[in-house]
């Protein structure tokens, strides 16, 4: 039997990021007045693009305080190991992202992980705000901004057959990856919404959890 290739993809805020990215920025710079749309998404009565692009419309910074606000956050732990073995392992490693490349890039950067290849919505900082565009077709989901499930179907191609898919998240943005992943590690909202409806799904806290239980199974060398 041949054994299948591992391709790893990963969300971004709140899941290779300590925090959320995306949040803090949105709530921060619109002095909270976003809340009440993010709790429509939660509730499914908006989709995350239109969630978002009401969101950027709050926004008022200017690019030294977008930039500057970005120092705070860090990586989870973890997070460079696993990324730096599956590079000596010649595993493929992507980031997902419903989020905004202005921030991806910059911390992506800051830690020394711009080759990391993501796939996110494009923001713009002009005119003391935030404008959001979104380039990816999503192919019949209305849900998602940049959806993660119709990425990694683009990504793996025609080459599923021989592929194991990881994908590591953490939030009800990561739910349309899910039938696309044979291995799904799962955090906070992402975690609850898997139990409820049984969708199998591995608990981790950090990237040493996941990085465990990949050596552990064989599926990486220890």
């Amino acid at each position: 039997m041949k054994t299948k290739k591992l391709i790893i993809f990963s969300d971004f805020d709140g899941t290779f990021t300590s925090r959320d990215v995306g949040n803090r920025v949105f709530t921060h710079f619109s002095d909270g007045r976003n809340k009440p749309l993010v709790e429509d998404w939660k509730r499914g009565l908006i989709t995350s693009r239109e969630c978002l692009r009401r969101e950027a419309e709050l926004v008022r910074v200017t690019p030294q305080e977008f930039y500057a606000l970005l120092e705070d956050f860090e990586l989870r732990p973890g997070a460079v190991d696993l990324y730096r073995l599956s590079r000596i392992e010649e595993i493929p490693f992507y980031i997902v992202s419903d989020g905004t490349d202005l921030y991806i890039e910059h911390i992506l950067k800051k830690f020394n992980l711009k080759e990391i290849p993501y796939y996110c919505n494009h923001g713009i900082l002009e005119k003391g705000g935030l404008k959001l565009e979104f380039p990816y077709e999503n192919n019949g989901c209305i849900r998602c901004g940049s959806c993660k499930g119709e990425r990694i179907r683009e990504i793996v191609g025609g080459d599923r057959e021989g592929r194991e898919v990881v994908f590591i998240g953490d939030g009800l943005s990561d739910i349309c990856a899910l039938p696309e992943a044979d291995i799904v590690f799962a955090r906070g909202d992402l975690l609850d919404y898997c139990r409820n409806r049984n969708v199998a799904a591995i608990e981790y806290q950090d990237f040493y959890d996941i990085l465990k239980w990949l050596k552990d199974s064989g599926r990486i060398a220890g």
